[in-house]
């Protein structure tokens, strides 16, 4: 996730943008190593609709893992409950010092999720390749 990385002012940024000076501006950024792991309905990007409309369980308790940020997509929210309405239904980003520490937080939270009848799908390998690669450097 890039924008939570940015320190500089945003005003600033759309100012650059809008009178194409960016390239002029000296992007700042933060430390911190994030990874993004997408919660999807099962059977996306295909055929999804056996899982719209059913309860997302956890994000609540996801939410709380420490060095975690959820930001929700495809998610209704009916009376305080969330539900499942689209392929991509959330992200669940760990933050860390490096790799393998943002990867164990993001997938650590990840772990409280689930959807009604198995109904979540995430890919378990974000992050790998970089996690060995910083083992062949060491």
């Amino acid at each position: 996730m890039i924008v939570p990385a940015i320190k500089n002012d945003f005003l600033e940024l759309g100012h650059a943008v809008a009178n194409g000076s960016l390239a002029h501006i000296d992007i700042v950024r933060d430390q911190i190593v994030r990874v993004a792991v997408a919660g999807v309905s099962k059977g996306y990007p295909g055929d999804y609709s056996q899982v719209k409309g059913k309860c997302i369980n956890g994000l609540d308790e996801a939410r709380k893992v420490r060095n975690t940020r959820l930001y929700g997509a495809g998610i209704k929210i009916i009376e305080g409950m969330p539900y499942a309405d689209g392929g991509r239904l959330f992200y669940i980003v760990g933050e860390g010092r490096n790799v393998n520490e943002a990867r164990s937080y993001a997938y650590g939270a990840m772990e409280y999720v689930s959807i009604d009848g198995d109904g979540l799908h995430y890919r378990r390998d974000i992050g790998h390749r970089d996690v060995n690669r910083s083992k062949q450097i060491a």
